[in-house]
């Protein structure tokens, strides 16, 4: 009988090309698929809920598979920990319905991004270390402008995305964490490079280069050259993927 499984996953992206397979590059959909396929005995294709880009990270990345194979689902967890390098984790495992899609079935993804104002060696390569302190409150109020829907056109890689640029942001919120900035973003769908598009934006807020009632221009303007450049890719983390009822 057919089985859909679903993987939560985590993992450390920086010596990763991206969640997507690419010809002769190391990436977190091969990697997952060869320990998949060498376990269950035939070809595995894993469906992810995020693309994400070449050195993002994730806390909570969703996948899922198609299988024959009768292996009990403690077992393809453990199995995949013991052959998975140390850089991805399967957190949990689970069997859902034939129609369920990791990427089409889910109703909000949120995105973590991490920045530092105290350089440092150890978790170096998860945060964008920044000197002089932002304007957190300034932040905020551009923030809020990218509530609700809106084509985000200026803040992705246009190229990428033919069609439909219009997105749903429910939350972007700021808090001050110490000697960190930590921006959460949760949409409907997320354009490539569009978290990072914001977040670079958000600091030239605050840093007093734009006014936060800039962001209103940046999204009629419907093109990358008027927002902030994006911010680097190893303070994203893909941290959480929501669904109305996997199992349904």
């Amino acid at each position: 009988m057919q089985r859909n499984i679903r993987l939560r996953l985590e993992y450390d992206g920086t010596d990763f090309k991206g969640w997507q397979v690419q010809p002769d590059q190391r990436t977190v959909q091969e990697t997952l698929e060869t320990c998949l396929s060498s376990l269950l005995g035939h070809p595995i294709r894993a469906i992810g809920a995020g693309r994400t880009d070449a050195g993002v990270h994730a806390l909570g990345q969703v996948a899922n598979f198609s299988t024959l194979n009768p292996l009990p689902l403690q077992r393809i967890g453990a199995a995949l920990n013991s052959t998975l390098p140390p850089d991805v984790v399967v957190l949990d495992a689970d069997e859902v319905s034939p129609t369920f899609h990791a990427r089409r079935s889910a109703t909000r993804r949120t995105y973590l991004y991490r920045i530092a104002y105290r350089r440092r060696a150890i978790g170096r390569g998860q945060e964008w270390h920044l000197r002089g302190r932002l304007n957190i409150d300034a932040m905020r109020s551009a923030a809020s402008r990218t509530l609700g829907n809106h084509d985000f056109t200026s803040f992705c890689v246009a190229s990428a995305e033919r069609e439909n640029r219009n997105c749903r942001i429910f939350e972007c919120t700021l808090a001050g964490i110490d000697d960190a900035v930590h921006v959460e973003i949760s949409a409907d769908r997320f354009l490539r490079s569009m978290v990072r598009g914001i977040v670079g934006t958000l600091v030239q807020v605050g840093r007093g280069k734009r006014a936060p009632e800039a962001i209103d221009a940046i999204l009629q303007a419907r093109n990358r050259q008027c927002a902030g450049p994006n911010a680097p890719p190893q303070g994203l983390f893909l941290k959480e993927v929501s669904y109305e009822d996997p199992k349904e």
